[in-house]
C-alpha cells in the first residue's frame, strides 16, 4: 500500500504559512506535496527544516534559474541541456563544463529552492499532503537547511511587494539610467553595499538581466527590489533609448494592418486613462487600469505587457507576443484580446465618470472602431 499522508488539506482553507509553521513546530521529517491543477511542488523536510524543493514547472529548473540570474549564457544553457542524462544532472554538467563553479552550483540550488517556495505564497487554491518519511533525501547530494520562520517572513514580504515591483519593473529587458543631477548620499540613505553596487553598475546601456549577472550573489528578485527602491527614490529612471531598441517581430506582409489595429486600440486606452485621471487621483487611476490588466494576465497575448504613465500599453511587447502565433491566427487573437481588455477597462472606468464623461468616452471609442472597420473592409 502507498504511504498515507499524516496531514492533508485545502490551501484555500488552511493558508500555506500555517502549514509550514505547523510542520516546523512538530519537527517532523518527510515530504510536503502541493498540487494545483497541473502544477506540483514538493518540499523535503528534515526535523522541521526545509532541506530541498522541487517543481514540475520548467521555469523553476536549475538551468532556467541560472540563465535567468545571469550565471550562465544561453549558449551554455543549450549546450549543457543536451548533455543531461538520468545519471548526470544539469548542475553537475555545468560544473564539468566550467560554466559555473561548485560554489555557484550551491548558490543556484539554494536560491532555486527558495524561488520554488516563494512561488507557493501566490497560490490561492490547491491541496497539500504531508508524508512522514526519512528516505526522501537519499538521492540528493546537496542538502539545504532553511529556517522556516525566515522563509515565511520573506515569502509574505515578497507577496506584498511583487505587484508593486512588477509595475515599475515589468520585464528584464528594461534599461535604467541614473537621473541626471542626482548625487545620492549613500550614508544618509542607509544604502547597503549590495544596493550601492547595483546603483554603480547602472549606466544607461545594461539591461536588468545584465545587471543581475553583474550583481554577485543577488537573485533576480533582489535586484528588482533594489531597482524598485532606486526608482521610488528618483535616483534612476528608464533610459529613453530603451524603447527604440525594442525589436518588432511581425512579418512584413501582415504588419501594416495589425499595427494599425494595435495603435488605434492604444489611442482608446490612452483616452480612457486620460478621462479617468480627471475623475480620480493618479494613483487610483493607475490601480484601476492595472487591476483590469491583471484580470487578463492568463491570456498569453498580454504576457509581459504593461501600461505606461499615460495609460498606453507597450506595443512592441504585444507585437512580440503576437509573432509567436501562427500567421492565420494573429488577427483573430489580437481582436479578441484587445476587445476583451477594452470592455473590462471601459466598464471599470465608467464607474468613475459622470454622464458627460461617459458620453465623451463612448463617442470617441465608437469613432475609433468605425475607423478600424473602414481599414479592414
Amino acid at each position: 500500500m502507498p504511504d498515507q499522508p499524516i496531514l492533508h488539506g485545502d490551501i484555500s482553507r488552511i493558508q500555506l504559512p500555517d502549514v509550514l509553521s505547523f510542520i516546523s513546530m512538530i519537527r517532523r521529517s518527510g515530504k510536503l506535496a502541493l498540487r494545483h491543477k497541473q502544477l506540483e511542488r514538493t518540499l523535503i523536510w528534515k526535523e522541521g527544516d526545509i532541506v530541498f524543493a522541487t517543481s514540475n514547472s520548467s521555469e523553476h529548473s536549475l538551468g532556467h534559474f541560472l540563465l535567468r540570474n545571469g550565471k550562465i549564457t544561453l549558449a551554455q544553457y543549450e549546450d549543457s541541456k543536451r548533455r543531461v542524462t538520468p545519471q548526470m544532472r544539469h548542475g553537475k554538467v555545468l560544473v564539468q563544463m566550467g560554466a559555473i563553479s561548485p560554489k555557484e552550483l550551491w548558490w543556484g540550488v539554494k536560491n532555486q529552492a527558495l524561488d520554488i517556495i516563494y512561488s507557493l505564497f501566490e497560490w490561492q487554491e490547491g491541496e497539500f499532503f504531508f508524508f512522514e518519511s526519512a528516505k526522501e533525501m537519499v538521492s540528493e547530494k546537496i542538502v539545504l537547511q532553511l529556517n522556516t520562520s525566515s522563509v515565511i517572513m520573506e515569502g509574505i514580504r515578497r507577496l506584498d511587494e511583487s505587484a508593486r515591483i512588477k509595475e515599475k519593473i515589468p520585464n528584464l529587458d528594461l534599461v535604467f539610467m541614473k537621473v541626471p543631477g542626482a548625487h545620492p548620499n549613500f550614508a544618509d540613505l542607509d544604502m547597503s553595499e549590495h544596493e550601492i553596487a547595483v546603483y554603480d553598475h547602472i549606466d544607461g546601456t545594461l539591461t536588468i538581466r545584465e545587471l543581475i549577472g553583474k550583481s554577485g550573489d543577488l537573485t533576480e528578485f533582489e535586484v528588482a527590489r533594489i531597482l524598485f527602491q532606486l526608482v521610488s527614490a528618483r535616483l534612476i529612471e528608464v533610459a529613453p533609448e530603451e524603447k527604440s531598441f525594442r525589436p518588432v517581430f511581425l512579418d512584413v506582409e501582415d504588419s501594416p494592418e495589425l499595427l494599425k489595429v494595435i495603435s488605434t486600440y492604444n489611442d482608446m486606452f490612452g483616452r480612457l486613462y486620460d478621462s479617468l485621471q480627471r475623475a480620480v487621483d493618479d494613483e487610483s487611476a493607475r490601480d484601476i487600469f492595472m487591476n483590469a490588466l491583471q484580470q487578463s494576465e492568463s491570456d498569453e497575448l498580454w504576457a509581459g505587457v504593461f501600461f505606461d504613465q499615460f495609460g498606453r500599453f507597450d506595443e512592441n511587447m504585444l507585437i512580440a507576443n503576437i509573432s509567436e502565433l501562427p500567421f492565420e491566427k494573429r488577427k483573430a487573437v489580437l481582436d479578441d484580446g484587445l476587445n476583451t481588455l477594452l470592455s473590462v477597462q471601459l466598464f471599470e472606468v465608467s464607474q468613475h465618470l459622470d454622464s458627460a464623461g461617459k458620453v465623451d468616452v463612448f463617442r470617441f471609442i465608437s469613432d475609433q472602431k468605425a475607423s478600424l472597420e473602414k481599414v479592414t473592409v
